[in-house]
């Protein structure tokens, strides 16, 4: 069953509260995409190619994305919070988790080196739970997370083109069940069953690979 779309909070931004749903929605839209294309020029760089990101890649993402308009950008959360009112990972020991998640990314992409749609899917899906399961920051994680699986994809996998447009990118929805699926199979992972999650990604990734072919 798809998860109820979670209502818009107010914003507390660096030029104040913003309380109106669409200006909220459209500062996050917005920082999502400068972190695409901060992803996108590492990838176009070629010093990154083949590496799987860090902590500390993860905070730098972060602050690319959100640095114009939030204080917090590029910091971990100093509160208890977690997916769905749960804390997996309470707020001191964010900064070790997130370490561990970087070093075992590392692991998973060594292991994944042939680039099958499936194992890239595997990877991916791993690596977007388990952030999402730290909760690293006080909001944003959803769009941090999306805009990470891009980097993967883009970066890491090597799969990207010279513009944004031309670049692979993962549509999440295109239907209420594809929500579902999505949602779901992040319940089923925090249980240990991390398939549902994977077969999510793996028909997303052929999707938007096959559009670009």
């Amino acid at each position: 069953m798809a998860r109820q779309g979670r209502q818009t909070e107010p914003l507390d931004t660096l030029r104040g509260v913003v309380t109106d749903r669409r200006e909220v929605e459209s500062l996050l839209s917005a920082g999502e995409m400068r972190g695409r294309a901060w992803a996108l020029e590492r990838a176009r760089g070629g010093e990154w190619l083949g590496a799987a990101p860090r902590d500390l890649d993860l905070l730098d993402l972060h602050r690319e994305m959100f640095g114009d308009f939030l204080a917090w950008a590029g910091s971990t959360r100093t509160e208890d919070r977690g997916p769905g009112g749960r804390v997996p990972v309470p707020f001191p020991l964010v900064r070790s988790a997130l370490r561990d998640w970087g070093a075992d990314l590392a692991v998973w992409v060594a292991s994944a080196r042939d680039a099958t749609v499936e194992s890239m899917a595997e990877v991916i899906a791993d690596a977007h739970h388990r952030l999402q399961w730290i909760h690293p920051f006080h909001d944003t994680n959803g769009r941090t997370g999306r805009v990470v699986d891009h980097y993967l994809l883009w970066v890491t996998f090597g799969l990207h083109s010279d513009t944004l447009q031309a670049s692979p990118s993962i549509e999440y929805f295109p239907t209420e069940q594809h929500e579902g699926e999505y949602y779901d199979g992040l319940v089923e992972a925090d249980g240990g069953r991390p398939g549902r999650l994977r077969r999510f990604y793996g028909e997303r990734l052929l999707a938007c690979l096959s559009s670009v072919q």
